[in-house]
């Protein structure tokens, strides 16, 4: 079940898709400032959607963004949480830059973990905006003289926010790796276990309570009176992902990392199915061109049976993996 997009590169098949992914998180997939999202020379954009629930009835989203200021209105209602959103639409991106996710900085990958866990979880994104406003205030108390009991009193609410964040991060990790235990063997043959490693600055940070943070807050408090920022917490951790016991970014092919950005995607799409019963869409925007027919095609069938997929892509060959999909032609590039 889907629509294949087909036209040449700057046909406009890319905003199509990233408009539909905004309608689902209020924000670029592609992690693009709103400003940079408005037609040349304009000062305001607004989308419209509706999405049909498995239960045959209808949710309308529409956003828009101006003057600095974004709204969120669901079946015509206000609505101030971004949380709201991410409750009730489900969409998952994929294109040929997800290789970053391996390749890239851990940034990017945490900028991932943490739209996927919200997909999950919607209360994350509360929590992480609280962890994030707690870690700002004390930045700036770092910034300027302080006394004990004050850092302290910022030290036990960052500790606090923190360990909230490890929880729901914790969470998301076991349930995806446990889905990879069982799930990737049916796209291919030729990987090893593959799975995903949590790398925090904080030793053992899952099993961390507050009084453990605490002290490792006080452990550096030197070294952060001198680079007046917190040197610990889920803003500068990373992930990684493995085969076996090696770790992908070196050991793997190029080929086989794409495969991997593939596959988690697949596994993140299973899991919002699983634990929240939404079928998610999946947009995938000139991903085909990079993959054998043979995994292509597994790749398809994956999709075919559970999800609405949507693919862009400049060439007409992709009709042939998915030939009962309508198609709508972009035309030349604008």
């Amino acid at each position: 079940m889907g629509n294949l997009l087909i036209g040449p590169n700057g046909s406009g098949k890319t905003n199509l898709l990233e408009a539909i992914a905004y309608t689902s998180i209020g924000k670029s997939i592609r992690f693009h400032k709103d400003e940079e999202l408005m037609a040349y020379g304009g000062d305001f954009f607004a989308l419209d959607s509706i999405y049909e629930r498995d239960n045959g009835m209808d949710i309308s989203v529409q956003l828009s963004f101006g003057a600095s200021r974004k709204n969120l209105k669901l079946d015509g209602e206000l609505s101030r949480q971004l949380s709201a959103l991410v409750s009730v639409v489900k969409v998952i991106y994929s294109a040929p830059e997800d290789i970053q996710l391996i390749n890239g900085s851990p940034r990017i990958r945490r900028q991932y973990f943490d739209m996927a866990i919200s997909q999950i979880f919607p209360d994350y994104l509360v929590c992480l905006r609280s962890y994030l406003h707690v870690l700002e205030q004390r930045n700036a108390l770092l910034k300027q003289k302080y006394d004990s009991a004050q850092k302290q009193v910022w030290d036990h609410k960052f500790a606090l926010a923190l360990r909230e964040v490890y929880g729901y991060r914790k969470r998301y990790l076991a349930l995806l790796n446990q889905a990879f235990s069982s799930s990737y063997a049916d796209i291919s043959d030729t990987f090893l276990p593959l799975s995903v490693a949590y790398n925090a600055v904080l030793k053992d940070a899952f099993n961390a309570d507050v009084d453990r943070v605490m002290q490792s807050l006080n452990e550096l408090k030197s070294r952060e009176q001198i680079w007046q920022r917190t040197l610990l917490g889920s803003h500068l951790d990373d992930y990684s992902f493995r085969f076996g016991e090696h770790n992908l970014r070196s050991f793997a092919s190029g080929g086989q990392k794409r495969m991997v950005v593939i596959i988690l995607k697949l596994v993140q799409a299973e899991l919002i199915r699983e634990h929240t019963g939404i079928y998610p869409v999946m947009l995938f925007d000139d991903i085909f061109a990079e993959l054998d027919i043979r995994h292509s095609r597994r790749i398809r069938d994956l999709c075919n049976s559970r999800f609405q997929s949507i693919i862009a892509s400049p060439k007409d060959d992709v009709k042939q993996i998915f030939k009962d999909y309508p198609s709508i032609d972009f035309g030349q590039a604008q």
